[in-house]
């Protein structure tokens, strides 16, 4: 169910949030989808671990990603696939964005933008800008050289 963005969120952030296009959508009353325009050097996914997830985690028949972090190993599925992918993820940098941005529903890196599902937040642009900052910092920390293509 999509419900309708306040007016003043609209006006506070616009259509960019630090020269970066955004999108924000309302996918409940206090859950948000964020999408910054940028390109990732690696197309990345976390998502929040489930109770089928942590069962095959236990079996040792998960085919997600471990990065020796307990918070991300513990609490997400992680999906990096590419050695770009798993370097970008052992970047001190990187790992400090994903934890400010914990706890969240979904992250996804794909080939042009940043996707990110962020649930239980009010819908004041404070709360917004608490998990924007991160989420920009993390694409400036991730992605693709000006001029390079995939």
């Amino acid at each position: 169910m999509m419900t309708t963005i306040d007016e003043s969120i609209l006006n506070h952030f616009g259509n960019e949030y630090q020269g970066i296009p955004l999108t924000l959508q309302a996918l409940g009353e206090r859950q948000w989808l964020v999408v910054l325009q940028a390109r990732p050097a690696a197309r990345l996914r976390l998502s929040a671990e489930s109770d089928f997830s942590k069962q095959l985690d236990k079996m040792g028949i998960s085919d997600e990603t471990k990065i020796g972090d307990p918070q991300l190993d513990d609490n997400y599925v992680i999906r990096a696939e590419s050695q770009e992918a798993r370097e970008l993820l052992a970047r001190q940098e990187v790992l400090s964005a994903l934890t400010a941005l914990a706890p969240f529903l979904e992250l996804e890196l794909t080939h042009k933008e940043y996707r990110l599902i962020k649930d239980d937040m009010e819908p004041t642009p404070q709360a917004i800008e608490s998990f924007l900052a991160p989420l920009a910092q993390l694409v400036e920390a991730t992605k693709a050289p000006e001029g390079s293509f995939e």
